[in-house]
């Protein structure tokens, strides 16, 4: 299971400070909290409140529950979260992140490169082919780039993905 505190840290990348602060003042909130409350109680801005509220409810990070005041038509909007929603946001976002990176190994794993050696320009197969294996920009000769390194690299990030979403789960 993952740990809190490693949640709270990529919130905090993803969102920055305040988006860190608004999550931990939901976390312990039983009822939700309005907008005017996060501000006033994070001491954020109320605007900036509603746009990372917006843009954490897009991924799932958190919600809200919309009741209408009395007879008129204005509503009141209760933002909240909790560990479960925090957890599968961060899982469907590392799926997302591993399919990306699935796509570019595969890219990586079945094309040849060349790189220009004074500007280091890369040219897949079919474009240094057409180029007759020369830089478009100064005309030099293209050099068989090894990619192995890369692909090693994309390789290690998706195993500590797959691992560290294994965690979530």
């Amino acid at each position: 299971m993952l740990v809190e505190a490693d949640v709270m840290k990529v919130i905090e990348k993803m969102y920055g400070p305040d988006g860190r602060k608004i999550i931990e003042l939901l976390l312990k909130a039983d009822n939700g909290k309005t907008i005017d409350e996060i501000a006033q109680e994070t001491g954020i801005r109320v605007n900036d409140v509603r746009r990372l509220l917006y843009e954490m409810s897009q991924e799932g990070f958190v919600a809200y529950l919309r009741s209408q005041k009395g007879d008129s038509l204005w509503y009141n909007y209760r933002w909240y979260t909790n560990t479960t929603m925090l957890r599968n946001a961060l899982s469907k976002r590392i799926e997302n992140v591993i399919k990306v990176l699935e796509e570019r190994l595969e890219y990586e794993t079945g094309t040849s490169f060349y790189i220009c050696p004074n500007d280091l320009s890369i040219y897949t197969f079919e474009e240094a082919f057409e180029n007759n294996f020369q830089c478009i920009h100064c005309q030099a000769d293209l050099v068989e780039f090894d990619n192995r390194q890369i692909i090693t690299h994309l390789k290690e990030l998706l195993k500590m993905l797959k691992k560290y979403n294994s965690l979530t789960s």
